[in-house]
């Protein structure tokens, strides 16, 4: 009896921590991944309406008008404003990007011959360790995929979120399903295992 009882404790504690490490770790990094697959799937000038609202409502960042500009251009680079300091964002818009020194040097001195404060680099990629190095000493502030997916997922439209949220659930629970079956397959063998061990002593 033994055995089995072992067995089960075996099979209750893989099942137990596959369900925790898929629901509540992995559950959520598919949902990011998905996430941010539906941002970049976003035309780019929704995608800067996002941002703009998100900077807006986050931190009273607001778009800097030019009086001089009768016919405007929109642009994925933008001048945003709390009052007395300005800031200079760059929305690299996509998944593909992997940005390193250049990109990062390249805004910080644009944002200061404008005469803003510093920069906000943006994208729903990533930006390289160099890169982040680089951001420090140009007074860039980085927002990549894992750093920008918790200030967007609010502003996301709502069928887009459902679908995101939905369809992480649906893997993670399948991916669990599969675990249990793997704990319960683990659980037999270990049982049938011990009780070969046991059969053998008994018989000595």
């Amino acid at each position: 009896m033994l055995p089995w009882i072992l067995a089960l404790l075996s099979a209750l504690l893989t099942c137990t921590l596959a369900i925790v490490y898929l629901w509540w770790v992995k559950r959520r990094r598919t949902e990011m991944q998905l996430g941010l697959q539906a941002l970049a799937g976003m035309h780019w000038r929704e995608f800067s309406t996002l941002i703009k609202r998100m900077l807006r409502e986050r931190r009273g960042l607001r778009e800097v008008a030019d009086p001089t500009d009768e016919v405007r251009e929109p642009s994925s680079d933008f001048l945003l404003s709390d009052g007395p300091n300005t800031w200079l964002v760059s929305c690299k818009h996509g998944l593909a990007y992997r940005i390193g020194t250049a990109a990062v040097n390249e805004l910080g001195a644009v944002a200061r011959l404008g005469g803003a404060k510093g920069g906000l680099l943006i994208t729903e990629g990533r930006v390289e360790r160099d890169g982040l190095a680089a951001a420090e000493k140009q007074s860039v502030e980085v927002l990549d995929g894992p750093r920008l997916w918790p200030l967007l997922q609010p502003y996301l439209p709502a069928e887009i979120e459902t679908r995101v949220r939905s369809t992480a659930r649906l893997e993670a629970l399948r991916r669990i399903a599969i675990s249990a079956l793997g704990a319960v397959t683990l659980g037999l063998l270990v049982g049938l295992g011990l009780q070969g061990l046991h059969v053998e002593t008994s018989a000595d």
